[in-house]
């Protein structure tokens, strides 16, 4: 465990980190005891359920789940919706930042697969990157820091958090949608695949279209503000 990265992402305030991907994977995530896998802990039998966004890996680090800060890289996460055609609905999962001074960790202050993944890195000092006052992009962007970001948000919003084998299933706290109808269509669904009922209550279901939105959720970001996420009422399932 790494201790000075405790203590940053404390004094930053980060409270979670992100991991997107259709809800049909949902029920698998939650119906186990292992939680979030890595491409290659999957099982073969494992892998027909999973969208090829989830098993593409073009930073070559296969054995990790790649993560966002607080919130989901929303461009990527755009990318990806768009290859996925017969099941549009998506969901994001929150998970402990617990997993930031893990061993095993890696950082990206950019996207991930740029240069393949070579510019991923361990450490304090691959975390403080994340938030370095100027990051260059993709195509040769810019990002910078101003005045108005967040200690906990990211320089380049598709900066990425690398987590080894799998996430377990005691730590994530919830799940994001767009919509309550899709939150109870969710909710449902893990019913009726038998997801205990303890773990459904268990989990923080919020709607939170903006986080669905990469313009939105960008112009929220840039301006300090965090965007607006509803709890939603397991109990308007009666």
């Amino acid at each position: 465990m790494n201790e000075k990265i405790k203590d940053e992402a404390a004094r930053r305030g980060i409270s979670r980190l992100c991991h997107f991907t259709p809800s049909r994977n949902l029920g698998q995530i939650l119906s186990g005891n292992s939680g979030v896998l890595s491409t290659s802990k999957l099982r073969v039998d494992e892998r027909h359920i999973f969208a090829p966004t989830d098993l593409e890996r073009l930073d070559g680090h296969t054995g990790h789940i790649s993560c966002s800060i607080e919130y989901p890289n929303a461009w990527y996460f755009d990318r990806a919706r768009s290859r996925e055609t017969l099941f549009r609905d998506w969901a994001i999962v929150f998970i402990t930042p617990k997993y930031l001074w893990k061993d095993g960790t890696r950082f990206c202050p950019r996207n991930a697969a740029a240069s393949y993944g070579r510019e991923v890195g361990s450490g304090e000092l691959a975390f403080s990157r994340l938030f370095a006052s100027e990051i260059s992009g993709a195509r040769g962007r810019k990002y910078s820091r101003s005045s108005f970001t967040p200690d906990y948000c990211v320089t380049d919003e598709q900066a990425e958090v690398l987590i080894a084998d799998e996430i377990a299933l005691d730590d994530l706290l919830g799940f994001a949608v767009p919509s309550p109808e899709q939150a109870k269509n969710e909710l449902v669904r893990l019913k009726l695949l038998s997801i205990p009922e303890k773990r459904i209550q268990e989990l923080k279901v919020v709607v939170a279209p903006d986080l669905f939105d990469k313009y939105r959720l960008s112009a929220s970001l840039k301006q300090g503000k965090r965007p607006d996420e509803t709890l939603f009422d397991p109990d308007t399932l009666i």
